[in-house]
């Protein structure tokens, strides 16, 4: 008889964990995957494809070699592709790469990371899922498609999948000494996640755990978006936002289009197309704030975005602690230096936060009534001071848990891993709707 191996798959926006299952009544272990990072546990989900090379790069070594000479094609927030049905393929040194391929490369070395510590092959895997890839159903099961059909090219076997929430609620479960209704938030980079799950001593060992899930929803807010709202409010305009420049007899405003793509890192790379870097470099020759202008054609041209990522999300980080901070930026020859407050996120967020709430309220709509004992957060964006105020405000502090913000759900994942090896086929993802209705989804 075969060794049975199970382990569980956070693959995330920004970073991928994994877990493996834990031994009778241990938690859930989380495992070092990428030995280059400064947390091992994470592996950025990066990939760079260096210029003149064969190989293929992901996590830290993207990253080193990436800063270290720009030189090739960076991809980072890969998944936020998986519902686009207009991403077919990409080219990367003269060949069409589907999207599928290129996760299952990120994949592969999680895979392989997994395996030396699993002792052999895995023969059961539990990868995590955002309540909602898209509102839209066929999109959203477009993306499900393609996740699954990534792990396999992986080397993974079939996965079983579980909504992240209701992961996060299962690590949860490990701290408690008695039952609990409890709301999971689990806030992505590109997601964030609501489940209302009754958890606890009396539930922990069952391996059916449908009718434990209440209610669920989910909504595109994630850290992401934070992070573009302080683009969007103090950088666009350093940028060349809003200038113009001499087209025909008359003065026209650069496309919009094109500085805000500022907004959404992964596709800031649309820029360095020929026809795009043509047009703005003319455009700078007559524009009326050149500087500016200059700045986004370097940014394309010398392949920044992912600088410009890290100095914009440690602003973020740091206004979690001052009231104050400032977005430096000096790289190539932009040199940027932009004075944010907290206030000011705070009221540029605001709107982020009204649909953090909006998707609680989904969430606990369709739950007959029932209120949480507890609320468990996870997730860098539930750090952020105005998001944590939301839920207190909301549900009381002492009301509140956190959870590691990084490998909560990979975790959780893992000990569905151990239950799903054990028979618990009925694990899935239960009674999920972005709607907040009660859905039996297989």
């Amino acid at each position: 008889m075969s060794e049975v191996r199970s382990a569980g798959i956070d693959f995330g926006t920004s970073n991928s964990a994994a877990a493996l299952p834990g031994d009778g009544n241990s938690p859930a272990r989380v495992l070092s995957i990428d030995a280059r990072a400064e947390d091992a546990r994470l592996l950025r989900s990066v990939l760079f494809f260096p210029e003149g090379s064969p190989d293929v790069l992901a996590g830290a070594a993207a990253i080193e070699s990436y800063l270290g000479d720009f030189e090739g094609r960076f991809l980072q927030s890969i998944k936020t592709f998986l519902p686009s049905p207009s991403f077919t393929h990409t080219e990367i040194r003269r060949k069409a790469w589907k999207l599928e391929q290129l996760i299952a490369l990120l994949l592969t070395r999680i895979r392989e990371a997994v395996e030396r510590e699993a002792g052999g092959p895995l023969t059961h895997v539990v990868f995590g899922r955002p309540a909602v890839f898209s509102p839209d159903k066929e999109r959203d099961a477009l993306a499900e498609a393609r996740l699954l059909q990534a792990a396999t090219l992986a080397g993974f076997p079939a996965p079983t999948f579980v909504i992240e929430p209701i992961a996060a609620a299962l690590r949860y479960e490990e701290s408690l000494a008695r039952d609990e209704v409890v709301l999971v938030g689990d806030f992505g980079a590109g997601t964030s996640d609501f489940t209302l799950m009754q958890l606890g001593p009396s539930r922990r060992n069952a391996l059916d755990r449908r009718e434990d899930v209440i209610s669920s929803s989910g909504v595109y807010v994630g850290g992401d978006r934070f992070d573009s709202a302080i683009v969007e409010h103090k950088l666009l305009t350093l940028f060349g936002a809003g200038s113009t420049f001499a087209s025909l007899l008359k003065r026209v405003e650069v496309p919009t289009w094109m500085t805000r793509k500022l907004l959404a890192w992964h596709e800031l790379s649309m820029l360095r197309e020929k026809s795009n870097l043509d047009f703005l470099r003319n455009a700078v020759k007559t524009s009326d704030r050149p500087r500016e202008l200059q700045n986004l054609v370097t940014l394309a041209e010398e392949n920044l975005p992912f600088h410009l990522y890290r100095s914009v999300e440690s602003a973020k980080r740091e206004l979690s602690t001052s009231e104050r901070v400032t977005v430096s930026f000096h790289e190539a020859d932009i040199d940027i230096e932009a004075r944010v407050t907290r206030a000011e996120f705070e009221h540029w967020t605001e709107p982020l936060r009204d649909e953090l709430s909006r998707a609680v309220d989904r969430c606990l709509a369709s739950s007959g009534g029932l209120k949480p004992d507890a609320v468990f957060l996870t997730g860098g964006t539930s750090k952020i001071p105005s998001v944590r105020q939301l839920f207190a405000q909301r549900f009381g502090e002492s009301r509140l848990r956190e959870g590691d913000a990084f490998t909560s759900v990979a975790a959780g994942l893992g000990r569905a891993a151990g239950v799903v090896a054990r028979g618990g086929a009925s694990l899935g993802r239960g009674a999920v709707s972005v709607q907040g209705e009660r859905d039996e989804l297989a």
